[in-house]
């Protein structure tokens, strides 16, 4: 059965546990939108159509139809156990009561949630047979051109200068055209900041929206796409940072924002089983509490033009 963490958190009987879990969306905005869907046995098959039929045409009377057929490609994405234990030392727990613990959990699992986005963007199994291959790997040019008019590619350039360019309007329009069924919309923290003063602008104007989420948040819309922006700022770094080289070369001060279409044939998640949370007690060592963490996950981008990557983004204020 598909389903995202907040609609799994609520058939979670043990109040603690729930708890846990619920804080992983408020840690990554993406996992509290993002589908889960089973995978037995940690690993998922699906088809993707390859080449179409070439074995329509207009015939005359009395000729043969043509023949041929068409590709289908057989894919597979596996799981990778996502884990962590949360340790507290009870002497601190006796001090401060078992708030204390519950900050600690709370710190431990807002890395875990930022660990899980960054994978979700960067990660490439290739690299690390330990994580599942994320958007930016998966997201590569597969014919046609880079700016936005062939349907087959997967990346569109916002801009084609050397150092890339402020956000386009324009060209975030035709990334979103470019995706089937888009639902949000990801991109950098300080690119959405941007967005106020891009509407207050009469001369850029824009469909965009302010409202709440499910659990209460302010969100913005662009065109009705909520705006994803992972995770806040943080010690170790921020979500999608301007470390990239753009279309047109130059230095690495770019950035880029995923368009994606977040649904069961569409980018979903892949589980095992949902995630566990395990209260180890009191541990033999006679110091710490602990608890466990444990998720076997994995992401599958079912549909091949369920996403779609607009690089070359500076963070500069937005334009039409």
């Amino acid at each position: 059965m598909v389903h995202t963490l907040p609609e799994y958190a609520k058939t979670v009987e043990d109040p603690a546990k729930r708890a846990i879990i619920e804080l992983f969306p408020e840690g990554a905005d993406i996992l509290g939108v993002l589908p889960f869907k089973t995978a037995p046995g940690g690993r998922y098959g699906y088809h993707r159509e390859g080449n179409l039929p070439n074995n329509m045409a207009f015939r005359g009377i009395n000729e043969t139809p043509l023949e041929g057929h068409g590709v289908i490609n057989d894919f597979t994405e596996q799981c990778f156990p996502i884990a962590g234990n949360l340790d507290v030392d009870r002497v601190l727990i006796n001090r401060y009561g078992q708030q204390r613990r519950a900050q600690e959990e709370a710190m431990a699992i807002k890395r875990k949630a930022i660990v899980w986005s960054n994978t979700f963007i960067e990660g490439d199994n290739a690299s690390d047979p330990r994580e599942w291959t994320g958007l930016k790997q998966r997201l590569k040019i597969v014919g046609g051109s880079v700016d936005g008019s062939n349907a087959e590619s997967r990346i569109v350039a916002n801009s084609t200068a050397s150092g890339g360019g402020p956000l386009s309007l324009a060209q975030l329009d035709i990334a979103i055209a470019n995706v089937e069924n888009a639902t949000h919309i990801i991109m950098p923290k300080m690119i959405l900041d941007r967005f106020p003063a891009a509407e207050r602008d009469t001369g850029i104007g824009g469909f965009v929206s302010v409202d709440q989420d499910d659990m209460g948040r302010p969100i913005t819309r662009y065109r009705g796409l909520p705006i994803l922006t992972g995770y806040g700022i943080t010690p170790l770094g921020s979500f999608l940072p301007f470390n990239e080289v753009g279309q047109g070369g130059g230095a690495a001060v770019t950035a880029s924002i995923y368009i994606v279409s977040f649904s069961e044939m569409g980018v979903c998640g892949l589980e095992t089983s949902p995630m566990e949370v395990t209260d180890m007690g009191l541990l033999d060592n006679s110091i710490h509490y602990r608890t466990n963490v444990e998720h076997d996950a994995g992401l599958c981008m079912e549909g091949p033009y369920s996403a779609l990557r607009l690089s070359s983004v500076t963070n500069a204020a937005i334009v039409k």
